[in-house]
């Protein structure tokens, strides 16, 4: 199980899952949602989208338990009722960058099979071996880096290399949440389906832009990382 994520006062880290109490899952929820409204650069206001991206994560935090039981327990997502966190929560932390600080490969793979995304039957993840569901193997050599293969074309093999365990732990979560390509980008659209939206979209854009000036996200708007906006 992963620690609670609270080392001292001052210094706060992101907890590992699987996360093994009620406030392990609550302060991984806030560091994620943290990270979701600092995804822009300062100056910038809020965006609609990144709102929008809050508010599905926030439908998907850890359930509320009551006081007392047996003692700590893994949490679970109030959503789905899964381990918490469940794979939406997990998938957007993953892509979004949130610093989990798994120490190896083999690390990672409890987090994923509590998600539903553990390796294919036969796959397996150890010290020094990876064999993962997409038809990727990776392995370790004595310097620490991992070198992983990658079936392309043809029986061709692309070879990617990675400096550490944290950094192959890093690549096999990423690879195990990848969100693809979300429609429509990068795909072929119908376009009666567009237009008949986009009147609604027009009018949320119209709507947003005037509640962006509202207190509660205005004060939100110098959050983020440094960038053309604030110069």
């Amino acid at each position: 199980m992963g620690s609670d994520g609270q080392v001292s006062d001052s210094v706060v880290r992101v907890p590992v899952p699987p996360l093994d109490s009620d406030e392990s899952g609550r302060l991984f929820h806030r560091l994620l949602q943290l990270l979701l409204r600092d995804l822009k650069e300062a100056g910038q206001p809020v965006g609609r989208h990144q709102y929008l991206l809050g508010a599905v994560v926030q439908l998907h935090e850890p359930a509320r338990t009551g006081a007392g039981g047996a003692g700590p327990q893994q949490p679970r997502c109030a959503c789905c009722g899964t381990p918490y966190p469940c794979r939406t929560v997990l998938g957007v932390a993953v892509s979004a960058g949130l610093p989990i600080p798994w120490g190896t490969p083999a690390a990672v793979v409890p987090a994923l099979r509590d998600a539903g995304l553990e390796p294919r039957p036969g796959g397996e993840v150890t010290a020094g071996h990876v064999h993962w569901a997409r038809g990727w193997g990776a392995r370790r050599a004595e310097d620490g880096s991992w070198e992983i293969g990658i079936p392309v074309d043809r029986g061709e093999v692309e070879t990617v290399a990675v400096g550490d365990d944290e950094a192959m732990a890093r690549y096999l979560a990423a690879a195990a949440v990848s969100l693809g390509g979300p429609y429509p980008y990068g795909w072929t659209e119908d376009a009666a389906e567009a237009a008949a939206v986009r009147p609604a979209a027009h009018e949320q854009v119209v709507d947003w832009r005037e509640r962006a000036r509202l207190p509660y996200l205005e004060e939100h708007r110098a959050y983020g990382a440094a960038g053309e906006a604030t110069r």
